[in-house]
């Protein structure tokens, strides 16, 4: 694994939950996951005359979960296995442990655990809270939530597997829709939440961390695609 994708992902992944919006007094900074639920009670998203729900701030961490486990693993493409029934006619393997073994994602070392452990996290967080996620199937305001966290959690299961083309192509795009989901919805969100503070509320180092992080891992994800194969 390089250098640049991991750094690219904790610095989003770190954006993420350090405050989008900032102020003098601590209560006042709110980071993605707590714009999640703060939002729910501005008069225009609970009147329904604004778009905003809390998807928006956390269909992000649910890209950055995926793009965690996209990390994880080395690709398919990238092993160095030898030519078929070569392995075998020096050392032959039961036939049940050569399927088990390759039910199993090739993790990229040490580091790619870690990723799938914080991409597996990631994904359970996005759930509903508790008590709310025990009912969450029957209730209309955690339905879509509870669902958007289920694929989530399936997908960071799944998309280790992927070749390198197939993981390059929806690392880009996780991390382009990510980057224009979090700015449309911090876009929307300030200025009701400044008229509620009857002052401007300021724009937080986190936000601007995960936009450049999102960016930076698009931009990776381009190069794998089109850049020289190396």
């Amino acid at each position: 694994m390089s250098r640049a994708r991991p750094a690219a992902l904790l610095l989003a992944l770190a954006g993420y939950w350090l405050p989008w919006l900032t102020h003098p007094a601590a209560a006042l900074r709110l980071n993605g996951y707590e714009l999640s639920e703060w939002v729910t009670f501005l008069p225009a998203v609970r009147d329904g005359s604004s778009s905003l729900t809390r998807l928006a701030f956390l269909l992000p961490l649910a890209a950055l979960a995926l793009l965690c486990a996209l990390a994880a693993a080395r690709p398919a493409s990238t092993l160095n296995l030898p030519p078929l029934g070569e392995g075998a006619a020096r050392r032959p393997a039961p036939a049940t442990r050569a399927r088990l073994w390759g039910l199993l994602p090739n993790m990229a070392g040490p580091l790619g655990w870690l990723f799938l452990a914080l991409g597996l996290l990631c994904a359970l967080i996005v759930f509903p809270p508790y008590p709310y996620l025990l009912t969450a199937y029957a209730d209309p305001e955690y339905q879509p939530q509870l669902l958007a966290a289920a694929l989530t959690l399936i997908g960071v299961m799944v998309v280790v597997f992927l070749p390198a083309d197939l993981g390059a192509a929806l690392q880009t795009l996780l991390a382009l829709g990510a980057l224009a989901l979090g700015a449309w919805a911090l876009a929307a969100v300030q200025p009701s939440a400044s008229d509620l503070l009857g002052a401007p509320w300021a724009v937080g180092l986190g936000w601007w961390a995960m936009l450049l992080g999102l960016g930076w891992l698009a931009l990776l994800g381009l190069r794998r695609l089109f850049g020289p194969r190396v």
